[in-house]
């Protein structure tokens, strides 16, 4: 069973790690900024669709922000603006996703 409440904290807590706004979040992931808001709080609960598109926007992974995971390596990409594109916050998310791929392709090598 999914424990929204971790979900909401650590959502939030990822955003501001990330020095978004609510607005900019919900522009980038198509929703409003009252619903971020909801997903936030634990008001509303997401879908995995929805929490893919965050947990790619964040570059941490779904299992983190579910519970399965008390740490995320970070993944920090600098970047200085206050308003930030979407198309931006596209290709930061693809680089995002791209290196963590790598990342946990190394991790699956190192296991064997």
């Amino acid at each position: 069973m999914l424990d929204y409440e971790v979900i909401a904290k650590r959502l939030k807590e990822a955003r501001k790690e990330m020095n978004y706004s609510q607005q900019e979040v919900a522009n980038f992931i198509g929703k409003k900024r009252s619903q971020i808001s909801y997903y936030e709080t634990g008001a509303r609960k997401i879908n995995l669709s929805l929490l893919n598109k965050f947990s790619n926007l964040y570059g941490k992974s779904i299992e983190y922000f579910i519970g399965e995971r008390e740490e995320e390596d970070k993944l920090e990409i600098a970047h200085r603006s206050t308003d930030i594109a979407r198309d931006d916050l596209e290709k930061i998310e693809w680089a995002k996703n791209f290196v963590n791929t790598l990342y946990a392709l190394k991790n699956m090598q190192e296991v064997r």
